[in-house]
């Protein structure tokens, strides 16, 4: 029985270790998905940021274009 007990307390300690590291883990994930919400985010937001620097310079392009030296 006495063996029994230490098999179980065993089993018992490698089950809270387990549980601990599969919460690190999770936690772990969370903030990695969190990161790259934040680059899609960016990304969304650089792509914008072309597309708007792309019409200005087709609008300059237009302007300059109207110039005759």
């Amino acid at each position: 029985i006495e063996e029994i007990n230490g098999m179980n307390q065993s089993v018992a300690a490698a089950t809270e270790e387990q549980t601990s590291v599969v919460e690190s883990i999770n936690v772990d994930i969370t903030h990695i998905n969190t990161l790259n919400q934040q680059g899609v985010d960016n990304l969304r937001q650089t792509l914008e940021a072309c597309n708007s620097l792309e019409e200005q310079a087709a609008r300059l392009q237009q302007l300059v274009g109207s110039f005759r030296i």
